[in-house]
């Protein structure tokens, strides 16, 4: 029996409030490729327009190649931040990204806890605070953890409305859900899979005059998402910011196993066979299913039609509180996959511990290198594209494309994977004393 004092809210406060000092955890640590390029070009800049990816750092940099990196309502409070304090932190810009990854573990679990049980609730708010896709993407300058807060809250929103106890909807909760949905898409423009699912919800309930109220709000949603990434997508479709089309063909499997552990292949076991079973006992719901056909849409259309050059599992971070879902309700009605569940848990830290408070590129490092030589009157020189994410740190460096310009270098700065290879390796012969900038992915100094 557990004492009374244990409630699913204050389970809910604490497993979030714990997960979002864990996630802190290492915050000092360099910013990784998007969220250094993010910095660099939407956050740590003299406007705050430039949240809205209006602008490059500097002049090598072509915008439309980097505008995906920009999840809009997230640089907007970076911005913000950076504006009022001037701090170039990188622990800052990392508070809010973890604080709403707390603030979905935290909500999940009590909302599922209240419906299933506290055992449920949460095992299956282990499962989200454990998630290496939800840990390894809320714990950088990038959207997905706050736009996975804010569809959730809105979803419940919605839920609440429709349940036989809701208060229904009155304007000023439709105004609300409205902007929690709209801000969602702001922050990361596949939330939009979110509000395809609520028009399909209530569809297929045949409810006439939920859909005749939700009409404007939904409408409104669109409008927030689509203005807050408008100049992105001129960027992208209109001016070809992506590359050609690529077919991933294990995309759809990818995703399925990224959303149950992976890259952890215990976890992967335990917890999709978890959500599986969950899945059975929740086989009576329609929503469950209407949930599932849209994503199964989305992912076909994406997949199979548009096939875009960038798709990954992290695009919809957002259904992970939908595992959850199916997780706490397997072990509301099995009660002993609760220790599966935590086993998978625990799994999964083991797995990520190690290099968990490295630094993923070493930007500082290579930043203070580069700032050396420009005080000893050197010049250093980055190949081109490393310059969008060094210039978090730094820009007094000279940005170079071709084999010729490696002649006016006395140090070449190599931070990245994303370079000209045959440039770096040329630049390798001629400038053959390396030194090593240690982190997941090394660094490494160039000079004569």
């Amino acid at each position: 029996m557990l004492p009374r004092s244990v409630t699913p809210i204050r389970v809910g406060i604490f497993l979030g409030v714990v997960t979002a000092a864990v996630y802190l955890i290492g915050a000092r640590r360099s910013f990784g490729y998007d969220a250094a390029a993010t910095f660099a070009n939407f956050v740590a800049t003299p406007s705050l327009v430039d949240a809205f990816a209006v602008h490059a750092a500097m002049p090598s940099i072509v915008l439309k190649n980097i505008a995906s990196n920009d999840h809009v309502f997230l640089s907007l409070i970076s911005h913000v931040i950076y504006s009022v304090t001037g701090l170039r932190n990188e622990w800052v810009y990392r508070l809010v990204p973890a604080l709403a990854a707390g603030g979905t573990i935290g909500v999940s679990t009590a909302v599922l806890a209240r419906r299933f049980g506290l055992l449920a609730g949460t095992s299956a708010g282990l499962f989200i605070a454990t998630n290496p896709m939800f840990v390894d993407n809320s714990r950088d300058l990038r959207g997905y953890s706050l736009a996975a807060l804010l569809a959730l809250l809105a979803t419940l929103l919605l839920l609440d409305s429709l349940s036989p106890s809701g208060r229904g909807w009155g304007r000023g909760a439709r105004a609300v859900y409205a902007v929690l949905l709209g801000l969602a898409i702001a922050t990361h423009v596949f939330a939009f899979v979110v509000l395809l699912g609520h028009v399909t919800w209530i569809a297929i309930r045949r409810l006439p005059p939920e859909l005749k109220q939700l009409a404007p709000a939904w409408v409104a949603a669109f409008v927030i998402g689509a203005a807050a990434n408008a100049n992105i997508e001129l960027l992208v479709f209109l001016q070809h910011g992506f590359p050609p089309s690529l077919f991933d063909p294990t995309f759809p499997r990818d995703l399925v196993l990224f959303l149950v552990g992976a890259p952890v292949l215990l976890a992967i076991g335990l917890w999709l066979s978890s959500a599986g079973l969950g899945l059975w006992a929740a086989r009576r719901e329609s929503f469950v299913w209407a949930s599932i056909a849209v994503v199964a849409a989305v992912v076909a259309i994406l997949w199979l039609v548009l096939e875009p050059a960038y798709l990954y599992p992290r695009f919809f971070i957002f259904l992970i509180p939908g595992v959850a879902y199916l997780i706490a309700a397997a072990i509301e009605r099995w009660k002993v996959l609760a220790p599966v569940v935590v086993a998978g848990a625990i799994a999964s830290i083991a797995a990520q511990a190690p290099g968990y408070t490295q630094d993923p590129l070493a930007l500082p490092q290579a930043a203070a290198a580069v700032e050396r030589a420009h005080a000893a009157g050197q010049r250093a020189c980055v190949i081109h594209s490393d310059e969008q994410v060094l210039a978090a740190y730094t820009t007094d460096f000279t940005v170079i494309s071709t084999p010729d310009q490696l002649n006016e270098c006395d140090m070449v700065v190599v931070v990245s994977w994303n370079v000209d290879l045959p440039l770096r390796d040329l630049a390798a012969q001629k400038f053959p004393r390396g030194t090593a900038l240690p982190a997941s992915y090394p660094a490494v100094v160039l000079e004569r």
